[in-house]
């Protein structure tokens, strides 16, 4: 065998490289979400912040929040103590009709986690989903750990509804896994779990409720997630799975469709 025929022949067999999201690259992504998300503003108005790092981006985001609530410190401030000497039902309704979402979403900061989500079950889901949208979920854990759970459900369906997977992924971040069990066990459309579960930060921790869904609900989310418009999502999911799951998930598929499993493999290369 020729030098050039012994050349050839390494190339036709090396397979090419998995092209798999790095953590950087996640982080940045979830950033620029973020980021729009807290601005109001669409992709093509994104565009020139995509030459940033995730970790600029995400100081670019601190600064911004940082200084809508140090600009008006004073005015959340005494807003802030003034809720004190009224009732919860009075605030929300107060919230609802004269301030709106995205000032309660700022005032929320402000007063300590079991007032706000005192006043918060008095919202209307539509409300307490707007406010939500304002919110960034990292300062408002104990917030988020203390909400009920049925109010937090009805507020994840809300969102479902407004095709706003990126703020549930981020909540999902910080809401009780024993909660998130129960809500993704709540979300009977497939397609839905696939979007939450990839605007999720940390991917592993939902992922690690998957395999104790049972066999049906695996199947399910992996065959919903094949198809050509949820691969891109369900591949970037399975990248953060763990051998046991990816070994489940290719059981049950054997079990209920062999056809599948060929391109189930491809996401897994």
């Amino acid at each position: 065998m020729t030098p050039l025929v012994r050349i050839l022949t390494l190339l036709l067999n090396l397979k090419p490289k998995p092209v798999i999201m790095s953590a950087e690259l996640e982080k940045k992504d979830f950033e620029l979400h973020s980021l729009r998300n807290l601005l109001g503003l669409q992709d093509s108005e994104f565009s020139f912040l995509e030459k940033l790092k995730a970790e600029e981006l995400n100081l670019l985001k601190s600064q911004i929040l940082q200084s809508v609530q140090s600009s008006q410190k004073e005015i959340f401030t005494t807003m802030a103590k003034v809720s004190h000497y009224m009732p919860n039902f009075l605030n929300a309704k107060v919230s609802q009709d004269i301030l709106g979402p995205i000032i309660t979403a700022n005032l929320s900061y402000y007063l300590p986690a079991k007032e706000a989500i005192g006043i918060a079950t008095h919202f209307s889901i539509s409300f307490f989903s707007d406010v939500i949208e304002h919110l960034i979920p990292e300062k408002i854990s104990e917030m988020i750990a203390l909400t009920p759970i049925d109010i937090m459900k009805r507020a994840v369906f809300e969102l479902i509804k407004r095709k706003n997977f990126f703020v549930i992924g981020s909540l999902m971040d910080y809401t009780p896994i024993g909660s998130v069990d129960k809500i993704a066990r709540a979300i009977d459309d497939p397609e839905h779990l696939i979007h939450i579960t990839y605007n999720c930060q940390d991917k592993g921790r939902v992922l690690k409720l998957f395999q104790e869904f049972g066999e049906k609900r695996i199947y399910d989310v992996i065959k919903a997630g094949l198809s050509d418009t949820l691969y891109s999502e369900i591949k970037t999911i399975y990248e953060h799975a763990e051998d046991d799951l990816r070994e489940f998930t290719r059981k049950t598929i054997e079990n209920r469709e062999p056809t599948l499993l060929s391109k189930y493999e491809t996401i897994l290369s």
